[in-house]
């Protein structure tokens, strides 16, 4: 029997390979619309932030919100994510078993959707379908898991969740709803990294995380 009732997963580094398409298409809307050179060490400092507070200070606070989340997101299909090994595998397995999916970014859910749907990722899997406009609260805030969990009370599940992320503020944010955590070390984050803040379930890849669940 499964060890947990429902699994949140981040999407970014964690499902979805994220940090190198991105941090090029933030480079590029950062110089064609913005005249400013991004370099991979400030890309490092506030990668993780939620979009809106990202891109204001990637791009220096020029132009508003909603125009640098519109000039990121026209370019989305330029700069294509990819599955993370064994991700595809994870979610038929997971999915199969009756366990109840969700996912979450820290992007608004419309860029989100452009990534999941150009790879084919089948998004009536998944129960919570969480963007940064979802809640005021972001990583890692505890809160942040409040429009998921409130989805997963409708079910009645409100016990044997566990949240799956590649970055330290998923697992402080996890810890503090109250969530298990499972990290996985595609990101930034190695094992050494997480132990250190008190994670104790660490995995290299999604296929781990797959038969420890089941």
């Amino acid at each position: 029997m499964p060890r947990y009732k429902a699994v949140l997963f981040d999407i970014d580094d964690t499902l979805l390979t994220t940090r190198e398409p991105k941090w090029r298409q933030h480079k590029m809307v950062a110089k064609q619309y913005y005249g400013i050179e991004l370099t991979d060490d400030t890309l490092r400092q506030h990668w993780g932030k939620p979009f809106d507070e990202l891109t204001a200070v990637l791009y220096q606070n020029k132009g508003t919100a909603e125009e640098r989340r519109t000039n990121f997101t026209r370019h989305e299909l330029a700069f294509p994510k990819e599955y993370e090994p064994y991700a595809q595998e994870i979610i038929e397995a997971l999915y199969a078993t009756g366990i109840v999916l969700g996912l979450m970014t820290a992007m608004f859910w419309e860029g989100a959707k452009i990534d999941l749907t150009n790879l084919q990722v089948p998004l009536e899997y998944f129960v919570v379908h969480q963007g940064a406009e979802a809640t005021k609260h972001h990583k890692p805030d505890g809160r942040v898991f409040e429009p998921a969990l409130t989805k997963l009370k409708t079910l009645g599940i409100t016990d044997k969740i566990v949240y799956v992320g590649e970055a330290l503020s998923d697992y402080q944010a996890a810890k503090a709803a109250g969530l298990d955590f499972m990290g996985v070390t595609q990101g930034l984050i190695g094992q050494a990294d997480f132990e250190s803040a008190g994670a104790k379930v660490v995995f290299s890849n999604l296929a781990e995380i797959k038969d420890y669940i089941i």
